[in-house]
């Protein structure tokens, strides 16, 4: 017998039921009981948990800064692919340099934005976002 059929027997009876029986395995821990209330939302399941109007403004921001980040970011990308893509055009070439410029302009000013909507929230609410 070479190496190559031991290999594939030793794979065959010992490897290949192991990974087979592993879901099982995993599974036969004893389940723990829960005591919440039937229909109640579990804590820290990713829903929204907040219960005032300042939690609520909070999370808002949050989210719309994080989207306008991701649109700028994309911008940004767009940008460097036509500098990429500019063939030794420089009309085009310096339009790209032109969106880069602003799009990190527009990174620094959501940057600010974010710094002072927190601060705001802090030191008036006692809350961060």
């Amino acid at each position: 017998m070479n190496t190559v059929q031991r290999l594939k027997s030793t794979l065959n009876r010992v490897i290949l039921p192991i990974l087979l029986l592993a879901p099982v395995i995993a599974g036969a821990a004893r389940p723990v009981q829960d005591t919440r209330p039937i229909g109640a939302i579990p804590t820290g399941a990713g829903t929204y948990e907040a219960t005032n109007l300042i939690g609520t403004i909070s999370v808002v921001i949050r989210w719309a800064l994080g989207f306008i980040g991701i649109v700028v970011f994309l911008i940004f990308l767009f940008a460097g692919f036509e500098y990429a893509t500019a063939g030794g055009d420089e009309g085009k070439a310096s339009t790209a340099q032109k969106r880069m410029v602003n799009a990190v302009i527009g990174l620094i000013i959501i940057f600010f934005a974010f710094v002072a909507s927190n601060a705001i929230l802090s030191f008036i609410f006692q809350q961060q976002i």
